[in-house]
């Protein structure tokens, strides 16, 4: 059921209201004006036991726990939220749980199962707890209907798309201008490729007009023309402007995020970046609302500036970011934040920025304050100030992922060669019932063979160390992860929840026990050499095995003990253990180097024992 419903379009009608039709015509009870952000992932079961009311807002990536993996077992249960409840950014709502009228569960809080937000409350933290009463919104009068937004959204999406296409399409054009090719010459080059046609019609449909999209998308985001700040109705053509602009920023990033090339993509698209910045993966951005100053360092996964939607309302706010900044992973800076200079924000964390003070450093749900050592200038050649050689080693490995298409581009050529050559003269049956089912099997199969070559050929067997940013190590590193997730990725997702899955990550370098079940996301991993699972472990959590310290890559292993469980979006980090048989709630952040008891529950952020025992 899951694989059939993951064929409907979700990307195409999120935010729309085909969406909410969808979710009700798979048993979900959902009410009017409900607001469902990218990345809420619905499409796993327990639809019958989701009770949605009106004008509920469910925000960027939140967790809705209906279907759980606990001990190996499948716990399936009921989420509530009831009319004009919120939920914002990364938050989780535990099975059985229930969010009152009008409350409101923060960004990056996780409400356990069982539990309940009464009405009008705010609750916040790893687990939540009371934080006073929600402040409801002022209501915007809608300057279009339901049915007129969502068809201006979705109409923009298909013209987008289609603007997007051209460039392969010229390409295309081009290619059969060229050679001045026809049906019957096609026809045979199909059946007799020449190695000289294959290597351009790569090039030509690969990096060039990749490329030129990726540009396109920048432009296209300033010819969207700047949104204004303050309030608005979620039903307005200001914003279908922010959701478009969002999608655009979201699909640069694959390319670009973590090069030198981003921070100037960002500029052109109108966001205002201070120099010598490292930006990876940024989430949610209108990028005019930004400012950004020099020397800031962005982890992966970051929540910036995102607009709040709450009962029909959206609230948008210029964000700041000083100097010298540093954001972990998953960090969310709230729109209309200023976060001064010097600030540290650790993994999974928001912080109050009228109390972040220059230079210090913040980590937690909620955050509390930390020792931050000196920073460590003793590698500047290899971290802020590198030769020319390290400028040109980084260009390329970089420049190197708009070839990343090329290998698709080839095992597509082959699929096609491979079906006129074994198809000729067979009978439709035959073909359709064999022919076709082996050779694509077969081919789909090459991209993850060549990718575990790859991957053994660029980093070989990875063992705990450091890594300065500008070494060609990490370049190498970061060019492989982002292959395995373009090239290799959609075909392992197809593999989620079977033992194949298994079988090729351990060939990636990963230890998995016997009897191991691994939790959804398990078709891209990061540093799969770090990560040890015991026997009989259950495993949902994402791992953050390595860290940029003064911008220097430090990885370490992750186990995982035999019989433990670790929950939904919990993190754990470098260095960091669970013991045989520990309970790991979700959304707990297990710090480096913790070690957590074998036998015991645990939860928080940081992580903590249960009662305190």
């Amino acid at each position: 059921m899951m694989r059939a419903v993951g064929l409907i379009p979700w990307g195409l009608i999120e935010g729309t209201q085909w969406q909410l039709a969808v979710l009700r015509a798979l048993g979900a009870r959902i009410g009017t004006g409900v607001h469902i952000h990218r990345g809420v992932r619905l499409t796993e079961g327990g639809w019958d036991l989701l009770d949605i009311g009106d004008d509920v807002s469910i925000g960027q990536d939140a967790q809705l726990h209906l279907v759980d993996l606990d001990n190996g077992a499948l716990v399936i249960a009921p989420v509530t939220l009831a009319r004009g409840a919120t939920l914002e950014v990364r938050s989780g709502v535990g099975g059985g749980a229930r969010v009152g009228a009008d409350a409101c569960l923060t960004a990056l809080s996780y409400l356990p199962a069982g539990s309940t937000i009464p009405d009008g409350e705010r609750w916040s933290g790893v687990p939540a707890e009371p934080a006073g009463h929600d402040t409801l919104p002022p209501r915007c009068t809608p300057t279009l209907g339901t049915r007129q937004f969502d068809a201006v959204l979705l109409g923009a999406r298909l013209l987008l798309s289609m603007l997007f296409a051209l460039p392969y399409e010229i390409a295309a054009l081009a290619l059969v201008a060229w050679y001045g090719l026809d049906v019957n010459v096609l026809r045979g080059s199909i059946t007799v490729p020449d190695v000289r046609t294959v290597l351009l019609v790569m090039a030509l449909l690969g990096p060039v007009p990749l490329a030129c999209v990726v540009v396109l998308r920048a432009l296209v985001s300033r010819a969207l023309g700047e949104v204004p700040v303050g309030t608005m109705s979620r039903w307005s053509g200001d914003y279908v402007r922010v959701q478009l602009k969002t999608e655009l920023v979201n699909s640069a990033n694959t390319w670009l995020s973590g090069t030198l090339m981003w921070p100037m993509w960002l500029r052109a698209a109108g966001m205002r970046v201070g120099r010598d910045c490292e930006i990876s993966t940024i989430i949610d951005v209108v990028p005019e609302h930004v400012t950004i100053g020099a020397s800031t360092f962005f982890a992966d996964g970051i929540y910036l500036g995102g607009a709040r939607v709450s009962h029909g309302t959206v609230t948008l706010a210029h964000t700041t970011l000083g100097n010298g900044v540093f954001l972990g992973n998953h960090a969310v800076i709230r729109a209309g934040q200023s976060i001064a200079d010097g600030v540290l924000i650790g993994v999974s964390t928001t912080v109050d920025d009228t109390v972040a003070r220059q230079g210090t450093a913040w980590f937690g749900q909620p955050a509390f304050a930390l020792h931050r050592r000196p920073p460590d200038d003793t590698n500047r050649s290899v971290t802020y100030d590198p030769s020319l050689v390290r400028y040109v080693n980084r260009w390329f490995w970089e420049l190197l992922r708009f070839a990343i298409p090329m290998p698709l581009l080839a095992v597509t050529m082959l699929w096609s060669w491979a079906l006129m050559q074994l198809t000729a003269g067979a009978s439709m049956s035959w073909t359709w019932l064999v022919v076709v089912p082996a050779v694509t099997f077969a081919t789909v199969a090459i991209l993850p063979l060549a990718l575990l070559l790859l991957k053994w050929l660029l980093l070989g067997r990875v063992r705990p160390g450091e890594h300065p940013l500008w070494s060609c190590w990490c370049s190498r590193w970061d060019f492989l992860y982002v292959a395995w997730g373009e090239l290799v990725q959609p075909a392992l997702v197809a593999l989620e929840g079977t033992l194949l899955l298994s079988v090729y990550l351990r060939a990636m370098g990963m230890t998995i026990g016997k009897r191991v079940v691994l939790g959804r996301g398990f078709s891209q991993v990061v540093d799969p050499d770090m990560l040890h699972f015991g026997d009989d472990a259950t495993v949902q959590c994402m791992f953050q095995a390595h860290t940029f310290e003064d911008r220097i890559l430090k990885i370490d292993t992750v186990h995982i003990g035999a019989g433990a469980t670790v929950g939904q979006t919990s993190v754990m980090m470098n260095g960091s253990s669970a013991g045989d048989g520990t309970q790991v709630a979700p959304h707990t952040v297990v710090m480096k180097q913790a070690r957590l008891t074998a036998g015991r529950s645990y939860e928080g952020c940081p992580s903590r024992l249960v009662g305190g025992g």
